[in-house]
C-alpha cells in the first residue's frame, strides 16, 4: 500500500505531505482548487509524461516521493524481484521509496529504492504498485484485448493466454524462417553472421552478476586513496594515537565515574554506558584500521578496474543501455541462434515444424476459448447483481465470442490474446437488442459498469492501490450511497482512493482529504498554492455538507451531511 506521498513543487502544490492508510480514501475540493495535481503526482509515480511546464514558477524543478510498504504476498514478492531487476536494489523491512524528479526541460529523474533508474523501468514497476482511472480512463474497458484480460482475471486463465502467445510466437518465428528462405540464402547468412558477432561480443565480456556495481564501488576508492589514507589516519589520531586522543581521555572519564558511582550508586548506569561507549569507540577503530589494511593495494589495480569498467561501459553502450538490457539480448540472440542451428534449412522439414507448431497454438487455443466460455455466464451474472445494486436493474450483460475458429488462419487472425476476439456486449433497455459495451454506454452507464467490474474482480486483481479520478462524476447524487458502497466494498481488497464532487460517496470514507486554493503575500507579490490537508471528523460533515449546497450550507445541510455519515457507517456494518 501507499502509506505516504510527498509532494514539491508541482504547479500551484509547493509543498504537501499526505499519509495514507488502508481503506477507501476521499479527495474532495472547489473546482480548480488542485485535485487534479494529486491525480499528476501518481501518474508521475505510474512513468507517465509530464511537461517541464508543471514545475512551480520560481522552482527549478518537481518532485514527488513514494513510500509503499509492501507486506508479504506473491505480489509484494514480484515487485522485489522486480526492483532487483531493474535497478539491482533489494526491498529492506517492506519498504519501497520511489522518487521522480522532473526539471523545467521536462528531463526526468528517477530513484528506486534510493537507487538510479530509468523511466521504462519506473512504467514496469508502476502497473504492479497502483492503477489510475479516470473518466477517460475508464473507456479502457471497452477495448477488445483489456476484456479479455478482464475475463481471464475472472476465470483464472491469464496463464493460459499467455501460454497461448508463446505458442503464437514460436509458430510465426518458424514462418518467418520459412519467409527468409524465400528471401533466399544470402539475407539468412548476413543475419547469423551478425547474430554470432553479437552473441562472441556479450558472451567473451562474461560479465558477474553484481560485477558492475563492485567494480563501480572499488573504482571510487582506488581514486580516493590519498585522501582516504589521510582521513583514516586523521580519524585514528583523534581516537588513540594522539598525545590527547579520545581513547584516552574517555578511559580516564571512566575511571572517574566509577569513582563517583562507587560513593552514589545513582551513578552507576552513567558509568555503564561509558564503559559501552568505550567499547564503541574501540570497535570503531578496529574498522578503521580494517579500512587501512584495505588501502594497501596493487598499485596497477587502478588501471585494471578502469580498463574492466572502459570494456562493460563500452558493451553496454552497444546491447544495453543496462545490465539487465545486456542479459535479455543475449538470452534472445543465443535462443534465435539455438533456433537457427538446430533447425534445418530444408523448405520441407520447416514446413512440417510450422505446421507442428500451428496444430499446438490452435490446441492450447481452444483450451482458452473453452475456458473463456464456462466463465463467461457467472462472469456477466456476478456484473449484473452489482449493475443492480448501482440502480441499472434491467441491465443485462453477455460475452459475444466465437467458439470455433480456422485453424489455417490462425496465425493471421489471432493476437497475444487469444484465437478470437471477446467483446462485452450489455443491453441496457428491455426490449432493445444487444450491443457492444463500446457503442452502447453512456459516461455515466460506463463509469457503473466499470465499479461493478471491479467489485466482481476483487478477489481476483490485487493491484494494491486504485484510483479513480472522478469516474462518478457521471452518475450524479441519486445514485451516491450505492456507488459508495460499491467503493467501500471494493476497498476492502485494494487501497482506494477516489476523487469526487458527490458528498454521498465522500460520507463512505475511511479518511478524508481536501484540497483548497489560496492567495498570499503582500499585495503586488501575492503568490498561489494549493493546500492539502486531512480533515479531522468534526470537519468532515461541514466539507460534505459544502460538497451538497456550497460553502453557504445552513444547519439543515449539516444535519443532512451528518445522516449521509451515519447511513454509510450502518450499511458498511451490515
Amino acid at each position: 500500500m501507499l502509506h505516504t506521498l510527498h509532494i514539491q513543487n508541482l504547479a500551484l502544490i509547493e509543498r504537501a505531505e499526505i499519509r495514507l492508510a488502508e481503506g477507501l480514501t476521499v479527495v474532495s475540493g472547489e473546482t480548480g482548487g488542485g485535485k487534479s495535481l494529486l491525480i499528476t503526482a501518481l501518474k508521475l509515480l505510474r512513468g507517465e509524461k509530464v511537461a517541464g511546464s508543471l514545475v512551480r514558477h520560481g522552482a527549478d524543478e518537481l518532485q514527488v516521493d513514494a513510500e509503499f510498504r509492501l507486506g508479504k504476498g506473491e505480489r509484494s514478492a514480484v515487485v522485489a524481484r522486480l526492483v532487483h531487476d531493474l535497478c539491482g536494489g533489494a526491498i529492506e523491512e517492506d519498504l519501497l521509496l520511489v522518487t521522480r524528479i522532473v526539471d523545467r526541460q521536462g528531463k526526468t529523474r528517477v530513484r528506486i529504492g534510493g537507487r538510479p533508474a530509468t523511466l521504462t523501468a519506473l512504467r514496469e514497476l508502476g502497473t504492479q504498485l497502483l492503477e489510475i482511472h479516470g473518466q477517460g480512463d475508464s473507456r479502457a474497458l471497452m477495448r477488445p484485448e483489456i476484456q479479455c484480460e478482464t475475463l481471464d482475471a475472472f476465470a483464472g486463465t491469464g496463464n493460459l493466454r499467455r501460454e497461448f502467445a508463446e505458442h503464437l510466437h514460436a509458430a510465426r518465428a518458424v514462418r518467418a524462417r520459412l519467409a527468409d528462405l524465400a528471401h533466399g540464402e544470402r539475407e539468412r547468412r548476413q543475419r547469423l553472421e551478425f547474430l554470432r558477432f553479437q552473441h562472441a561480443a556479450m558472451t567473451e565480456l562474461a560479465l558477474g552478476e553484481g560485477e558492475l556495481q563492485d567494480l563501480e564501488q572499488e573504482h571510487q576508492v582506488l581514486s580516493n586513496l590519498d585522501v582516504m589514507r589521510r582521513h583514516l589516519e586523521e580519524a585514528l589520531g583523534a581516537l588513540q594515537d594522539d598525545e590527547s586522543n579520545v581513547s584516552d581521555q574517555v578511559g580516564r572519564a571512566i575511571r572517574a565515574v566509577q569513582q563517583a558511582a562507587a560513593i552514589d550508586r545513582r551513578l552507576e548506569d552513567a558509568a555503564e554506558q561509558m564503559t559501552q561507549a568505550e567499547e564503541l569507540i574501540a570497535d570503531v577503530c578496529r574498522k578503521l584500521q580494517s579500512g587501512q589494511a584495505r588501502l594497501d593495494l596493487d598499485p596497477n589495480r587502478l588501471l585494471a578496474v578502469q580498463q574492466r569498467l572502459d570494456e562493460i561501459y563500452g558493451a553496454l553502450k552497444r546491447f544495453g543501455p543496462t545490465e539487465r538490457d545486456l542479459r535479455h539480448n543475449l538470452e534472445r540472440v543465443t535462443a534465435e541462434l539455438t533456433a537457427a542451428d538446430g533447425g534445418s534449412d530444408d523448405p520441407e522439414a520447416l514446413t512440417a515444424e510450422l505446421r507442428q507448431k500451428t496444430e499446438q497454438t490452435a490446441a492450447v487455443g481452444r483450451k482458452l476459448v473453452r475456458a473463456r466460455g464456462k466463465a463467461a455466464a457467472p462472469f456477466c451474472a456476478s456484473i449484473r447483481t452489482e449493475l443492480q445494486d448501482l440502480g441499472m436493474q434491467h441491465t443485462e450483460v453477455r460475452v459475444a465470442m466465437h467458439e470455433e475458429f480456422a485453424v489455417e488462419r490462425l496465425l493471421d487472425d489471432a493476437t497475444d490474446h487469444g484465437p478470437v476476439p471477446v467483446d462485452i456486449e450489455v443491453r441496457i433497455n428491455p426490449g432493445e437488442p444487444f450491443h457492444s459495451m463500446r457503442d452502447t454506454a453512456s459516461g455515466g452507464e460506463l463509469a457503473r459498469i466499470v465499479l461493478a467490474v471491479k467489485k466482481t474482480l476483487a478477489d481476483q486483481d490485487r493491484v494494491p492501490l486504485l484510483v479513480l479520478d472522478e469516474i462518478d462524476a457521471e452518475i450524479g447524487g441519486r445514485l451516491g450511497m450505492q456507488v459508495g458502497k460499491k467503493l467501500h466494498e471494493v476497498a476492502r481488497h485494494h487501497q482506494v482512493v477516489i476523487v469526487t464532487h458527490l458528498a454521498p460517496v465522500a460520507a463512505w470514507a475511511q479518511q478524508h482529504y481536501l484540497v483548497n486554493k489560496e492567495v498570499a503575500g503582500r499585495s503586488g507579490d501575492e503568490r498561489t498554492r494549493s493546500n492539502v490537508r486531512q480533515l479531522r471528523a468534526a470537519e468532515v460533515e461541514k466539507e460534505l455538507a459544502a460538497m451538497s449546497m456550497g460553502d453557504g450550507a445552513d444547519a439543515a445541510a449539516l444535519q443532512q451531511a451528518r445522516r449521509l455519515v451515519e447511513k454509510a457507517k450502518g450499511m458498511g456494518d451490515a
